[in-house]
């Protein structure tokens, strides 16, 4: 009766023990790292290709607007970070920070899609969400911490780029059309891109830690 007993607490903590592996949050790291990967090595390629062979006469290649295959891709990436943020404010203790993050977000998102380019003028609210992400994902897994990390740095280099970049380049004397310009506008977009990847990879993957923890609890009671 006792062995009975053993076995069935055994077969029914099985299913219980795999809803809590930590295995989802690794898998979401690793989609996230092959995704940024891949859109900054095709973001490259059709930059290089829309540059040198179509003298930039491509526009849905030309990651310079918005409305290009990679430009609608970091707005993208952007809203599945803002999306992120909302589903670690659902079961989160500081729901308020999770949620205002996302709305910040969203917010910027919309200025990033419909207003001119202002990089002074964004300087301020993306300081904000950068302190805002590093605060809320201070308790996350020391691994789900570094992508979000990296993310940021990207981010910030990325907005360095786009705000020195250019004195820079006609400082060495190259202007528009010029490979030192394509230059500066890769490094500024790649790390843009990936870094807006990373940060919701990196918000997601802590969601799975905090979910799996969630579930251990639950069981444990």
């Amino acid at each position: 009766m006792a062995a009975d007993l053993t076995v069935e607490r055994a077969s029914g903590t099985q299913p219980t023990q795999r809803s809590f592996n930590p295995w989802t949050s690794d898998r979401a790291i690793r989609i996230g790292l092959s995704v940024a990967l891949a859109a900054v090595l095709g973001q490259i390629v059709t930059q290089l290709i829309d540059f040198q062979v179509y003298g930039l006469r491509i526009a849905v290649l030309d990651s310079d607007t918005h409305a290009s295959i990679f430009g609608v891709a970091s707005l993208v990436a952007q809203a599945a970070a803002a999306a992120a943020a909302a589903v670690r404010g659902v079961h989160a203790v500081r729901r308020a920070g999770w949620f205002l993050l996302a709305a910040i977000l969203a917010l910027l998102l919309v200025v990033r899609a419909v207003l001119p380019d202002d990089p002074p003028l964004l300087v301020v609210p993306l300081a904000f969400v950068c302190a805002m992400v590093w605060s809320l994902t201070t308790t996350d897994p020391a691994r789900t911490r570094r992508i979000v990390r990296a993310a940021l740095a990207l981010l910030a280099f990325s907005f360095v780029v786009h705000i020195v970049g250019l004195k820079i380049v006609e400082a060495l004397g190259y202007g528009y059309r010029s490979w030192a310009y394509e230059l500066k506008g890769l490094l500024k977009h790649t790390t843009e891109l990936a870094g807006w990847i990373l940060v919701a990879t990196g918000l997601l993957a802590g969601e799975r830690d905090t979910a799996s923890l969630r579930a251990r609890r639950r069981w444990l009671r």
